[in-house]
């Protein structure tokens, strides 16, 4: 028999217990194929006390560990897009930026304009929460306004053990991720 997981299938039912109310929850597992990841399990569960909603979405496949680095150089390079695994590492060196992965960390798919729109927007709640430091807030804020519009060189290097993350685009480039030694 095959499978069309080009649609999503349901392969798995459970009930547990709801962490708002202590009620039932319903949970339902489902593979789906979409692009660059493979496939994908979706859980969902819904609580029949309350109506709480649960929603999760994680990779099933697992690839080489790699680096991904791409640069932009011009503008329209901004342009291309970024798929992070929740599991990875991403760094701007030239701009002093960072997202390193925690507990509650998710993946996301943008561009590398939306991923500067989204370091600015919190850069910009940073500094409204320190009044002092205006002056170097409006530096890094004039910096990423140019970095989104491709104005300034800089790289973005992804560093991912799961091997899920890309940028797409025909000028990235890829390199072996080694092991950690400690």
């Amino acid at each position: 028999m095959y499978l069309d997981i080009n649609k999503p299938v349901k392969f798995n039912e459970y009930t547990g217990k709801c962490p708002v109310c202590g009620g039932l929850m319903v949970y339902v597992d489902y593979v789906y194929r979409i692009p660059y990841y493979e496939s994908v399990l979706i859980t969902t569960g819904e609580c029949s006390s309350c109506g709480y909603k649960y929603r999760d979405v994680r990779l099933t496949d697992q690839k080489e560990p790699r680096r991904i680095i791409y640069r932009v150089e011009k503008p329209g390079d901004e342009r291309a897009l970024v798929i992070r695994s929740s599991g990875s590492i991403l760094l701007i060196p030239e701009l002093g930026l960072s997202i390193e992965p925690g507990p509650f960390s998710q993946g996301f798919i943008t561009t590398v304009e939306g991923l500067i729109m989204d370091f600015a927007e919190k850069t910009r709640f940073l500094c409204e929460e320190d009044k002092e430091k205006k002056a170097e807030c409006d530096i890094v804020m004039e910096k990423l306004a140019k970095a989104r519009d491709g104005l300034i060189s800089y790289t973005v290097i992804i560093e991912d053990k799961t091997g899920l993350s890309d940028i797409v685009s025909g000028k990235t480039i890829y390199e072996k991720l080694q092991p950690a030694t400690g």
